[in-house]
């Protein structure tokens, strides 16, 4: 994620974070005593002394039966000028299956070829159960992970060669908060108003373009997709997510009321101890999306960047991150609020920073970079001065291309993922995705991509 084998965590390795968080858990497990509690029947017996106890995994996922006898895939892969969509449709188990049966090799490569180069596949077995029982992940995510192994059994075989043995649910979560734990870069800068209205494809809407900086892992970069979810569930609306094969959870995301969030990791100090994480949080990707899938989170009849907001709010946290989240211009104006707003989110609390008028940066644009502004005092950031200048430089006037270009400006070349271009209002969205082996100057150009696209009619019979 940050391009260096030797992951680190604000001084810890990965491997280091994930045994904590794993033995934290474990004594609060244990931490109600049990006066001579009988042993079981057919318990192992304690290692002999001076002998390691086995490392023993999660259980095998449950067999999920195809639900109601209906052996159709509710999932449709295809590919739009060299970039993969998958779309799937209906129960969160029924996206799940399909992300899973469609997408079965890629997330094994995703896996084998990233997940344990980054956590030995010890450490990664002996965290996976113990860091799915103390997330706060929702039911249907929950669901949908079990979903996604389903499918690929029913595709082959879910076996990690890695892992030496089926993945299961809790192996697929733990790939999804792996942000929560790990130094990722990532930048956005958003832009409305006056500072659009010259442009006349926007006319004072808002546009955002946003880096995911991560890692030049090529079995990461070989099973970037975009997914566009279409739930069955009336309280669930259509997303859009530019990520990974296997990752379900939101880093770059947009829902059909034009309202998205993008995940940049915070540098801040206020994460939690491993202790404090163990006794419960909400990863932060996986919240995301629960966040942006909902219709309507705070109650007032709308689907809003306010429900994202009180969403992030209510629950609890344990890592540093950053989520710039935007909406329609119109509709927020409608509303009196602003369309985009930053949230700083860390254990210690959540801070909203907004545009400024004061600032260099102008009242109508809005920039992201890791370091936090608001939670606590800022720290000098090269890309964020960049920003910054630019903005200065052009009178605080951006279109699409001068978008597009500050964005790929302040890119962190070696680590960066993708770079997307989002028009919340036309829910339409640009993207450049870093092929496998090349830098991101030598990867294939940007497409654009429609909603009506993306949620294309699947063909006859699903899959």
């Amino acid at each position: 994620m940050n391009g260096r084998r030797g992951i680190c965590v604000r001084g810890w390795t990965l491997a280091g974070a994930l045994l904590r968080l794993s033995f934290a858990c474990l004594l609060l497990a244990c931490a109600t005593p049990q006066a001579d509690a009988p042993a079981e029947r057919g318990a192992s017996p304690p290692p002999a002394p001076g002998r390691a106890a086995p490392v023993r995994g999660p259980e095998p996922a449950e067999e999920l039966p195809t639900p109601d006898g209906d052996t159709s895939i509710h999932g449709a892969l295809r590919t739009v000028d060299g970039q993969r969509v998958l779309h799937v449709w209906g129960t969160p188990r029924e996206m799940g299956y399909a992300h899973g049966y469609l997408l079965r090799e890629a997330i094994l490569g995703v896996v084998d070829g990233y997940a344990l180069e980054a956590i030995p596949p010890v450490t990664f077995a002996a965290a996976a159960p113990v860091f799915a029982a103390a997330a706060d992940v929702s039911p249907a995510l929950r669901e949908e992970a079990a979903g996604v192994i389903a499918g690929m059994e029913a595709a082959g075989g879910a076996r990690s060669a890695g892992l030496g043995r089926g993945l299961t649910s809790a192996d697929l979560l733990l790939l999804n908060a792996m942000t929560d734990l790990v130094a990722i870069g990532c930048s956005s800068v958003s832009a409305w108003g006056a500072a659009t209205a010259a442009e006349p494809r926007l006319d004072g809407e808002l546009a955002i373009v946003r880096n995911l900086d991560w890692s030049p892992s090529p079995a990461l970069l070989e099973s970037q997709v975009i997914i566009a979810y279409e739930p069955s569930d009336p309280r669930r609306q259509p997303l859009v997510s530019v990520a990974f094969a296997g990752y379900i959870g939101c880093l770059s995301c947009v829902n059909e009321a034009g309202v998205a969030g993008l995940f940049n990791m915070g540098y801040g100090d206020g994460a939690a101890s491993m202790s404090q994480a163990a006794e419960g949080f909400a990863p932060a990707n996986l919240l995301l999306r629960e966040a942006l899938g909902a219709r309507d989170v705070d109650g007032d009849g709308r689907s809003s960047g306010e429900d994202v907001i009180k969403a992030v709010r209510g629950r609890r946290h344990a890592g540093s991150y950053i989520v710039h989240v935007v909406e329609p211009a119109k509709a927020a104006a409608a509303a009196g609020r602003p369309p985009a707003r930053v949230l700083e989110i860390e254990a210690t609390g959540v801070a909203t920073r907004r545009a400024e008028a004061g600032s260099r940066l102008g009242g109508e644009v809005l920039a992201a970079t890791n370091h936090l502004r608001a939670e606590q005092r800022p720290q000098a950031c090269s890309r964020y001065r960049r920003i910054e200048s630019v903005v200065e430089s052009r009178g605080r006037s951006l279109g699409l291309d001068a978008l597009w270009s500050l964005g790929e400006s302040v890119r962190i070349d070696p680590q960066v993922v993708h770079t997307l271009l989002l028009l919340p209002g036309e829910r339409s969205l640009k993207v450049r995705l870093r092929a496998p082996g090349e830098t991101m100057r030598g990867s294939p150009a940007g497409v654009w991509h429609t909603w009506a696209e993306l949620f294309a009619a699947p063909p006859a019979g699903g899959a």
